[in-house]
């Protein structure tokens, strides 16, 4: 049986006219160890789909690899909650040198730089996280509001932003990144530094929710996150483990998502 690629999501889409119970289909988000001849090289995270597509184009795109008849197998096994991936290849045929222990370049997408072990992918805090009122009329007054607190994003049109909200929808605090898990980063260090109180506010962020926007918020005890697109479903599982509100935009307006 393939694996699934959605799962579905309960909550309330609280529109204009009125509030209703909504099901959403979110993407799976899995860990995906990738791995030549069974020694562990990175885990980068995926939708569990095109197996042998993903670890073949992501060897030739490493320079691990020249070229695709390099590899002679693909196995692919289920392994924690994700999947090991393992490339079959002669050994004159990979460069070492690139796999080399210099841990995987900072990438703007994967969240998992330098991550070799499925085991480290997912860390989630073990103390309770405040509890906040996120309330969808302050989401889409935050929604609003954005653009002006995006100074970079007017210039170059390609940064992610990451804003601090008070309850009642007020930015408070902005940073962007190319780098949607960056700009998190920096707002983190900019609302440590400056010790707010993250049971008296949220998160907003203009991208897609995936798992590592969750786990970051936990870690920092932020109590409630919402982002433009929706998330995927191992973000919501992991939201829903910590006890994190999560709410994203929808055509009609804002969907709040189901904790239990």
């Amino acid at each position: 049986m393939a694996p699934r690629t959605s799962v579905p999501a309960h909550g309330i889409l609280h529109t204009l006219a009125g509030d209703e119970a909504t099901v959403w289909q979110v993407p799976e988000e899995v860990p995906l160890a990738i791995q030549f001849n069974s020694q562990n090289y990175a885990v980068m995270m995926g939708t569990p789909a095109d197996f042998e597509d993903f670890a073949v184009g992501f060897a030739i795109a490493e320079g691990i690899v020249a070229k695709a008849s390099d590899v002679t197998a693909v196995l692919v096994l289920p392994s924690g909650q994700g999947f090991a991936v393992d490339l079959c290849a002669p050994e004159d045929k990979i460069n070492r040198a690139r796999m080399a222990k210099r841990g995987i370049e900072g990438r703007t997408g994967c969240g998992l730089c330098g991550i070799e072990d499925m085991r480290d992918a997912v860390r989630m805090p073990s103390s309770a996280l405040p509890a906040v009122d996120l309330r969808p009329e302050a989401v889409a007054r935050a929604y609003e509001q954005l653009p002006a607190h995006q100074p970079m994003s007017r210039v170059n049109r390609t940064v992610h932003a990451a804003a601090w909200c008070s309850v009642d929808g007020e930015i408070r605090l902005s940073r962007e990144d190319v780098g949607r898990h960056t700009a998190l980063d920096k707002l983190i260090g900019a609302l440590a530094r400056g010790q707010a109180d993250p049971a008296r506010g949220f998160v907003l962020m203009s991208s897609r929710c995936s798992f590592e926007l969750v786990q970051k918020c936990a870690l920092a005890g932020i109590g409630a996150l919402a982002t433009v697109s929706a998330p995927t479903a191992l973000a919501l599982s992991l939201a829903r483990q910590a006890r994190l509100k999560l709410a994203a935009l929808a055509s009609r307006g804002v969907m709040i998502f189901e904790r239990d």
